[in-house]
Order: C-alpha cells, then structure tokens, then sequence
C-alpha cells in the first residue's frame, strides 16, 4: 500500500510539473516575436527541462525510500549515489533498462510505474510538439516576409 502511494506521489507530481511547464512555456512563446521555428525548439527544450526534472524527482524518491528502508534498493556494480540514482531513473524513465543497475523490492514497483509514466510523458510532448508545429511551421515564410518589410 505504501508502494502504491509513493508511485500515485510521483506520478502527481510530474503530471503537475508537465502540465505547468508546458502551459508556462505556451504561453509565453506563441507571443514573442521570433522565428516560428524557434517557438517549436524552445517548447522542446522546455520539455526537455520538464523530462529531467521527473528523472531527478525519481532519483530521489529512490535514494530516499532506500535511506528510509523497507522498500529494497538499487543494486548492481554500483547503485547508492546520486548519480547512480539518476542514470537507473533515466533508463527507467525512458524504458530503456539497460540492466547494469536493477531494483529490489518495492522498488521494482516503483521503477516499472517510472517506466509507464515516462511513456506517458513523452508521448505527452510529442502530441504538443505535433500541435505546435501544426500551429508555427506553416508561418515560417509569412514571419519572414514581414520582417523584410
């Protein structure tokens, strides 16, 4: 049960973080005045930011509920740093799995909710990525002739 509530936590909170970055970073972008191709390159590296920071928030929550106890470890060649914590978060995160470093107890639980919510996530940024080139690629030549003017 405790499991199960931790990974609702961690799912909430990078919905949440998703949500607001992209919703910040939209609203900002489609007012300035750049090139409409750079509008699509700034949500990507916002969502980029968005990305990285669900992997750390995960790292974390790994090495904490590791400290704590209970609720297994990260285990492999290495797997107790910080570091450690992030790469595993990565590869979980993008369903990578490589493997050198591997979860145990509740934590396996955890690493595979990571694995949804990160294909979740991406799939997230692609369909607002779609939207945005959908809105701004068309207008690329537009902007361009009127800034020659």
């Amino acid at each position: 049960m405790q499991t199960l509530i931790v990974s609702l936590l961690l799912v909430a909170a990078t919905i949440a973080i998703h949500y607001e970055v992209l919703r910040f970073t939209s609203q900002r972008v489609t007012h300035v005045r750049i090139y409409p191709r750079m509008r699509i390159i700034l949500m990507l590296v916002a969502a980029l930011v968005s990305h990285t920071i669900h992997v750390m928030i995960y790292a974390g929550a790994f090495l904490l509920l590791e400290e704590i106890g209970g609720f297994g470890s990260i285990d492999g060649d290495r797997g107790h740093s910080l570091e450690d914590a992030f790469y595993f978060s990565i590869t979980s995160y993008t369903t990578l799995g490589i493997g050198d470093l591997y979860p145990t107890g509740s934590l396996r639980i955890i690493s595979g909710i990571e694995a949804l919510n990160g294909l979740v996530m991406v799939g997230w940024t692609a369909s607002m990525t779609y939207l945005y080139m959908e809105k701004f690629w068309h207008i690329e030549g537009q902007f361009l002739a009127r800034r020659r003017k």
